[in-house]
């Protein structure tokens, strides 16, 4: 995180330890002192600023993208004219987050930055890589494999998305009233279009069971194309 006001780097640190998964593990407060912990520390996500002192941080963003390091950014500034904007976009920015901002808001950040992240081992399809570089919301095109309807797919992840929170396959097969044979099929399709997140629950006897959770950009399907 490169950050010049110590009152900010304060709540941004108390929402990073709100979200499972992520670590802070350097700060900075200048331009200068940015680009060391980024080649010392070798991060996965920078938080950075623009307006850092007298300085902007676009230009540690120029510097980083010149030695080659190929650190995800999300810019979080109060700075949203045009300029900082394509700027920011041409070196590879991932995500705006404009000063203030809600911890809901944040959350989506680091929730998307997760689900799209690209592993160094992973491989792609066509279409794989078609909904990973132009994600267009409402305009994505889904391919629904054999034997998943749009209409069930929909009114499932309606159901998940209105809940907004953590659900059973028993619960969520009695709010969208299908089979749990059926649910199954669905489920695996949102697993692998990453639009639901699962979680594995250890009861202290007994088998563990799945609850599952629709992600922030869940509500694009809603409003998708399907073939």
């Amino acid at each position: 995180m490169v950050e010049d006001d110590l009152d900010v780097c304060k709540f941004h640190r108390l929402f990073l330890n709100k979200v499972d998964g992520f670590e802070l593990v350097c700060e900075a407060h200048t331009i200068e002192d940015g680009l060391k912990q980024v080649q010392q520390h070798q991060p996965d996500l920078l938080l950075l600023d623009v307006y850092i002192g007298n300085r902007n941080g676009l230009d540690l963003l120029r510097q980083i993208r010149a030695e080659g390091k190929n650190v995800d950014v999300i810019l979080i500034t109060s700075a949203n004219d045009a300029h900082t904007v394509q700027t920011g976009h041409r070196y590879g920015v991932i995500d705006y987050l404009i000063k203030p901002f809600s911890f809901a808001r944040f959350q989506e950040a680091l929730n998307r930055y997760r689900a799209n992240r690209i592993q160094t081992n992973q491989t792609f399809s066509q279409q794989e890589l078609d909904r990973l570089l132009h994600k267009g919301g409402q305009n994505q095109v889904y391919t629904l494999p054999k034997g998943i309807t749009k209409e069930t797919a929909l009114r499932i992840l309606a159901c998940l998305i209105d809940a907004n929170d953590w659900l059973t396959a028993n619960e969520l097969s009695e709010r969208c009233s299908i089979s749990h044979v059926s649910l199954r099929k669905y489920i695996r399709f949102f697993e692998g279009e990453k639009l639901i997140q699962t979680e594995l629950i250890y009861q202290s006897s007994g088998r563990p069971f799945q609850k599952y959770k629709a992600v922030p950009e869940s509500s694009h399907f809603l409003k998708a194309s399907f073939i």
